[in-house]
């Protein structure tokens, strides 16, 4: 498995919320796409790999457990004119997909919470030959340079995140591995492990809407609470800087393989 040194991305910001362009495209050249296939996103949320990487595909299944994430990446592709995405509600180790029928399988931020044994297993069965499989991730917000308004924004995450929440699936990591290493203990091939690095100016408003994509900070997790995580986060934020303008080194990464012969 080749682990290769990080990349500074010196343009092309954040897609669908923490998802940079440069990153797609690495798992598009990776994965060489036809242009004619079907992706699978499992965990896809509100779509923020999902939508940028539907153009690249025939027909795209998007699967996730909670119906609002699904709601919003309906609504998401709509505005963006994106017609050829299948939504799913459901559990990623349940969703039935006919073998060889996927020719990239994502996972963006939601690896580690699935049954990895079971849904690698699924993986290989679904993806058709040559296929690949690619876990994307990034550090939060308030990660890597952090910044004196990251730890005050950590600091109102702590206070409106409930204890445990995100934990990850009691079968999902081992201790110690990544997730390329995990591919490659299960049998995939010609894995790879890619570090991103781009500076990031954040809003508000920006890092509302990524709180919102999130599972644990979603509208539908806040519920009436919505107004008053948003007050929080505000007056937090305004007071480390008014002018609205939070700059940060985000880092990203992805793990890619390629289904066993």
């Amino acid at each position: 498995m080749a682990i290769r040194p990080t990349e500074e991305i010196e343009s092309g910001g954040l897609s669908q919320q923490y998802c940079p362009p440069a990153l797609l495209a690495h798992v598009r050249r990776r994965a060489r796409l036809s242009g004619a296939g079907r992706l699978l996103d499992l965990g896809c949320g509100p779509g923020r790999v999902t939508l940028p990487l539907a153009p690249f595909f025939r027909e795209v299944w998007a699967v996730d457990c909670e119906p609002e994430m699904i709601e919003a990446g309906r609504a998401a592709a709509a505005r963006r004119g994106v017609a050829n995405v299948r939504w799913i509600v459901g559990r990623v180790e349940d969703v039935a997909v006919p073998a060889g029928s996927i020719e990239l399988v994502t996972m963006g931020e939601s690896f580690h919470r699935f049954d990895q044994p079971v849904v690698l297993r699924k993986v290989c069965a679904c993806l058709q030959p040559s296929g690949y499989v690619a876990a994307l991730g990034g550090s939060h917000p308030w990660q890597d340079s952090l910044e004196s308004w990251q730890h005050r924004c950590k600091e109102v995450w702590d206070r409106w995140v409930p204890a445990g929440a995100a934990a990850a699936h009691p079968a999902a990591r081992q201790p110690g591995l990544t997730s390329g290493q995990i591919f490659a203990s299960a049998g995939f091939e010609d894995v790879t492990e890619d570090v991103f690095s781009m500076v990031h100016v954040w809003t508000v408003e920006s890092l509302i809407g990524y709180a919102y994509s999130t599972s644990v900070l979603s509208r539908q997790a806040l519920g009436e609470r919505v107004g008053a995580f948003e007050d929080d986060l505000r007056q937090t934020l305004l007071a480390c800087d008014p002018h609205n303008a939070y700059p940060a080194r985000a880092r990203f990464w992805c793990a890619v393989g390629r289904r066993p012969t």
